[in-house]
């Protein structure tokens, strides 16, 4: 059965690392995500299975926790999932329900036909300017690159009004590491200047574009696109059989969507993510709670 990172041990390892309290159920990671006022929940990333063995040994957990509900964010894709416990309720994704995922084991002229015209011709645009792809040592990601990639990211973020982690959860994330798990850090840059980064994970055959950001000027270099179309050269070129693009939604992210739909790619929907309350009164007041 196939799993995704967010199940892997070294992933276990790094929310630990972060302060999280962690379980295997059934083999399956479960971690603890604290609420306002001592409250908490439990969280399944990416569960592949719903079993009646896994339920009873979560309850307990739940139990000794004094958790009010079971967030499960399914990996199966939305026709292979059919729940028929009692007590669940749909709810709000914590990671992203529907994404792109690239087949790498194709050729290279195929992976750039399924491009959208503009993205291919943005690539060769990027290349003719000079721009240049940097792909970080992890024994200098620490030393040389992690500042680089933290002043991008605040940058975006302001640009773009988003939330970001703590500088410290980054930190642990690029040091997170196993036998078929790490992270890296790719640049683009323009005449010296960092333009574009994306920091990719890998795990077993696929590569994930976790997170990313830019820089607002020399936008007209078009550099996220050599970018990642260096990314998806260079993973498959040490064996991975996929890129996972990680994320696509017109309404939240309009433009980050058409951007990662030029890339081409198949997209996946997952199932529904549900929760499996436990502390029915209080979790009917956090719903509340919620909306503001």
């Amino acid at each position: 059965m196939e799993h995704s990172f967010l199940q892997s041990y070294e992933w276990e390892r790094f929310q630990e690392s972060v302060g999280k309290k962690t379980w295997r159920v059934e083999g399956h990671l479960v971690v603890k995500h604290d609420l306002p006022k001592g409250f908490n929940y439990l969280y399944a990333p990416h569960l592949s299975e719903l079993s009646d063995e896994f339920l009873h040994e979560v309850r307990q957990v739940a139990l000794r926790e004094k958790s009010l509900f079971l967030k499960v964010d399914p990996f199966g894709e939305s026709s292979t999932w059919k729940l028929t416990i009692k007590g669940w309720q749909f709810s709000h994704f914590l990671q992203p329900r529907r994404t792109i995922i690239i087949d790498l084991t194709r050729p290279e002229e195929d992976l750039l036909s399924d491009m959208h015209s503009k993205t291919r011709y943005n690539i060769k645009l990027a290349e003719k300017h000079g721009v240049g792809i940097i792909k970080c040592p992890q024994q200098d990601v620490k030393k040389y690159y992690f500042d680089i990639f933290w002043d991008l990211l605040t940058e975006t973020s302001h640009r773009d009004i988003f939330s970001l982690h703590s500088k410290e959860y980054y930190q642990h994330l690029l040091a997170a590491h196993g036998n078929d798990f790490s992270n890296t850090l790719f640049f683009a840059e323009y005449r010296g200047k960092p333009l574009a980064v994306a920091l990719i994970n890998y795990y077993k055959k696929t590569a994930t574009y976790l997170h990313g950001a830019s820089a607002a000027v020399h936008r007209d270099v078009m550099a996220p696109n050599l970018l990642h179309w260096r990314v998806m050269q260079d993973a498959k070129q040490h064996g991975f059989t996929s890129y996972d693009l990680w994320g696509i939604d017109e309404e939240k992210w309009p433009g980050v969507t058409r951007f990662k739909q030029g890339l081409g790619g198949n997209e996946v929907k997952r199932a529904q993510s549900f929760d499996i309350v436990f502390r029915p009164m209080w979790y009917k007041a956090y719903k509340i709670l919620r909306k503001f």
